[in-house]
């Protein structure tokens, strides 16, 4: 599929309105902020869903995407609320901030927007050149249960409906396919509401997420630098399982 993976991200409104709550993976994130303290990087952090509360307890945090639509809104956010945050347009694959964290952080499942080996080893690459010697890494993401992915056919599917900001039912579909070769999952989301004048309107966007299994991300995180102190099954704190819905991980550096 040709398209530059973040289309779901151009519209940051929408995107803050389905998932703008703190409560999904906030309070792990801001407890190991309490255990490690500033400087803290957050990496894809969008509209600032974790960043902006974490401003807000006084940590010294800097926010980095490579969305412009994202960090506006995120900036936008962080005024709002009277805090400081130094906000980074960038590629994480690419960065360069001439300065070490003890934590970096990230969340959303944004990991699985690496959508391959060689991304995935940058990424880890700048996480290892930006953090301090006894920092912490922590991110999750999707634990990629088989019996669920079998069933990502390609057919749409009724994904339910919310209602926006302007108060109008959008009603959403998708279309979701699980390619077993490149681990990556395939989605087409569609939403179509009615204007004032009852005229139907539609919106398509794409994205491809990438699955890791967790020998696999076991081995990737230990040949690019990082000790993995802890697996968990979710936010919950939960132990690792095969049926977890997640692989949250705690990272520590080592030399590489």
């Amino acid at each position: 599929m040709n398209h530059d993976n973040l289309e779901e991200y151009r519209d940051a409104d929408t995107y803050d309105f389905i998932n703008g709550g703190f409560e999904i993976g906030g309070n792990f994130y801001l407890n190991l902020a309490r255990e490690y303290g500033s400087p803290i990087l957050e990496i894809a952090c969008g509209t600032g869903r974790i960043t902006v509360p974490m401003a807000e307890q006084g940590y010294n945090i800097t926010g980095v995407d490579i969305t412009q639509e994202m960090l506006e809104a995120a900036r936008q956010k962080a005024t709002h609320h009277g805090v400081s945050v130094k906000w980074v347009h960038g590629d994480a694959r690419n960065l360069e901030l001439q300065r070490t964290y003890r934590m970096i952080f990230t969340t959303g499942n944004s990991f699985q927007a690496f959508l391959d080996r060689h991304s995935q080893e940058r990424l880890l690459l700048t996480v290892h050149k930006h953090l301090d010697s006894n920092g912490v890494f922590a991110f999750e993401t999707r634990n990629p249960i088989m019996s669920q992915l079998s069933t990502s056919n390609g057919k749409e599917e009724d994904a339910g409906a919310y209602v926006n900001k302007e108060g109008r039912t959008v009603f959403v579909t998708e279309r979701c396919l699980y390619d077993h070769r490149t681990q990556l999952e395939h989605y087409v989301t569609r939403r179509r509401w009615k204007t004032k004048s009852s005229a139907e309107e539609s919106a398509e966007t794409r994205i491809a997420i990438r699955y890791v299994f967790p020998q696999e991300l076991e081995a990737l995180l230990h040949y690019n630098g990082f000790y993995l102190e802890q697996m968990y099954g979710n936010f919950d704190l939960s132990p690792f399982q095969s049926d977890s819905p997640l692989m949250v991980c705690v990272c520590r550096k080592r030399p590489i």
